[in-house]
C-alpha cells in the first residue's frame, strides 16, 4: 500500500490546494496548524470513528479532495484508518510519524 505521504511532499499537496490535512487527534487543529506553519484553513478535523462507522455519511469537504491527508499524534491510527477507508475504495494518505514526527524533524 502506498498510503503513507512524507511532510515535505504533504506540505506542496495542501499548500497547492490539491489536498488538505485531516486531523483525527480529536482537539482543536490549530497547534498542528501552529507546527507545519500554515493557516488553520488547510486543516480539518475529523472523527477516525464516524469515518469508519458512518460510511454513507462521507464527509462532502473531503470528497473534493482524491487523497486526503490524514494526521494522528503518532502515525498509527492515520495509517489504519487510511488502509480501512482504502479497503472501501477511498483513497487517503497517512503523514508518516504523524504529530510527533513533525516535532521530531523541526
Amino acid at each position: 500500500m502506498d498510503g503513507e505521504i512524507e511532510l515535505g511532499e504533504a506540505l506542496e499537496l495542501v499548500k497547492s490546494g490539491r489536498s488538505i490535512f485531516v486531523w483525527i487527534g480529536g482537539w482543536t487543529t490549530t497547534p498542528l496548524a501552529e507546527l507545519l506553519g500554515i493557516d488553520d484553513r488547510m486543516i480539518i478535523n475529523e472523527s477516525p470513528f464516524k469515518l469508519i462507522l458512518d460510511e454513507k455519511e462521507y464527509p462532502e469537504e473531503l470528497k473534493r479532495y482524491d487523497r486526503p491527508i490524514f494526521v494522528c499524534e503518532h502515525g498509527i491510527s492515520s495509517y489504519e484508518l487510511v488502509k480501512e477507508l482504502e479497503s472501501r475504495g477511498i483513497r487517503g494518505y497517512s503523514l508518516t510519524g504523524g504529530m510527533a514526527g513533525i516535532k521530531g524533524s523541526a
